[in-house]
């Protein structure tokens, strides 16, 4: 089949048989389903979803989409559509065809229609920025964890090589964020990716910061005059986010602005030399330390918040964890954990989003309760395998496939998260270093000490069962 028949490939039957289909057939339904290969401007995926940005939304259409088997749910937001697949989706997203990208034209049309939205797309570009990021420091922030754990449970001792060794490679993932951060968002504001990593490069260069604790060792202020005039001071850019993503975001300005000043026989050669040297430069001097000063501000926000009414806080955290699940702007929350490890090596609101996690599967569980005797076996093993999974960390089945059938589970699910979310904070429930939001990552909690631990383990149980009763008690099967 061919994606550029949409009437053939949109046939009803075609779409009741897609549980026999493969990937590659699947993604042929869902191309025509998006208004045909034409109609994509551009394609991304997070964990868990496809993301997509039409020149024309209205060419899609939503129902059929979630006829496709294997796709949970679709979410169309301010210039984006989100198809929520689940783990599979990489495999979905390398089935794509390659020319799902279209010429600068058409998406400099799709951006300028979406200005005067800024709030949406600042967070559809933190999540897309993040999105892809986000297996790498989970996986090194589970490693820390679990070495807290094993070195206070007396399993293994802190000055093993074993706990030297992890602890480096793990510590190193968080040290070089910036270049992790720098390739994401290069996709993001369509610059080179490898010039992204070289600008992030030279805000980590060891020469500089060598320099740097050369000047404060004599008691001199470590700047550098840059010929003689540009004023850069040396600061430790180690794990610094917001200050990578303003420098790529720079550098896609500087870029097309070089591009146009140099003749075409040396752009090969001139245009990456003076975007390279232009844009670490300015971010060194100007851009870079904004950034610092916007993350410390960011900081001192939330640091604000919780002092005057963590309780409160935490509520708030809690129940709109899953609506911003379903909008897909959860990654969004990411930069403000790190800046919370970065800045008080703790951060109180990533359990929340575990909490929220278990809500959902407890909400899901409740509905998979109500309806396993008056439902199919199949769409009762949907529900049930969507709980568990939610348990383990991904909610998009659950949200997609069950609880948005159902509002007031929702509400409830909300609900619970924002009442055990507000405790949390309240009793100093916390992490130190970032993980997925999962059952399996509760050992991390252990660095925190035993009490810290204790604390998780009854607030993802508490969490559960509240959503589990709240969704028994209020919601019923036709409560559509």
């Amino acid at each position: 089949m061919q994606a550029n028949e949409p009437m053939d490939a949109l046939d009803p039957a075609k779409i009741a048989s897609s549980k026999n289909m493969n990937i590659k057939e699947k993604i042929g339904l869902l191309v025509d389903a998006l208004g045909g290969i034409n109609n994509i401007a551009d394609s991304t995926h997070c964990m868990t979803r496809l993301r997509f940005k039409l020149k024309n939304e209205s060419l899609a259409d939503g129902e059929v989409i979630k006829s496709i088997h294997g796709i949970k749910g679709v979410v169309f937001q301010e210039g984006q559509t989100q198809v929520i697949v689940g783990v599979e989706v990489e495999q979905w997203f390398k089935s794509l065809p390659a020319n799902t990208a279209s010429d600068d034209d058409s998406i400099e049309a799709i951006e300028t229609a979406s200005k005067g939205k800024l709030f949406q797309g600042a967070m559809r570009i933190v999540a897309g920025i993040f999105g892809p990021v986000v297996p790498a420091i989970a996986g090194a922030g589970m490693l820390m964890g679990l070495l807290s754990g094993l070195i206070a449970t007396n399993v293994i001792s802190e000055d093993s090589d074993t706990v030297f060794f992890f602890r480096s490679i793990s510590v190193a993932v968080f040290f070089f964020l910036p270049m992790l951060v720098s390739f994401s968002a290069a996709k993001m504001f369509r610059v080179n990716e490898y010039i992204a990593l070289a600008v992030a490069a030279a805000m980590l260069s060891p020469k500089l910061a060598d320099k740097a604790a050369a000047l404060n060792g004599i008691g001199e202020l470590a700047e550098l005059k840059v010929m003689g005039v540009i004023p850069v001071e040396l600061l430790n850019y180690g794990g610094a986010i917001v200050p990578a993503i303003l420098a790529v975001w720079l550098l896609s300005k500087v870029t097309p602005l070089v591009d146009r000043l140099i003749p075409s026989v040396a752009k090969p050669v001139f245009t990456p030399l003076f975007a390279f040297a232009i844009t670490s430069t300015i971010t060194l001097s100007a851009v870079g330390p904004l950034g610092i000063w916007l993350s410390n501000g960011a900081g001192w926000v939330v640091g604000s918040l919780l002092e005057i009414s963590p309780t409160l806080t935490g509520f708030v955290f809690g129940i709109t964890r899953p609506i911003t699940i379903v909008f897909g702007i959860h990654h969004s929350m990411t930069p403000i954990s790190l800046n919370n490890f970065a800045l008080y090596n703790k951060d109180l609101l990533m359990p929340i989003m575990c909490l929220g996690n278990l809500a959902i599967a407890g909400a899901t569980m409740a509905i998979w309760h109500k309806q396993r005797k008056t439902v199919s076996k199949e769409e009762s093993s949907i529900t049930v395998s969507s709980g568990i999974t939610a348990i383990l960390g991904i909610t998009e089945p659950a949200l997609f496939g069950v609880l948005t059938k159902y509002t007031k589970a929702m509400l409830t699910a909300s609900l619970a998260a924002g009442i055990f979310g507000a405790i949390s904070v309240t009793i100093d429930t916390h992490l130190t270093s970032y993980i997925l939001s999962s059952v399996f990552s509760l050992p991390a909690y252990l660095s925190g000490g035993t009490q810290n631990f204790i604390q998780a383990v009854l607030g993802v149980c508490g969490v559960f069962a509240l959503s589990f009763v709240l969704t028994s008690m209020f919601v019923k099967l036709d409560d559509k």
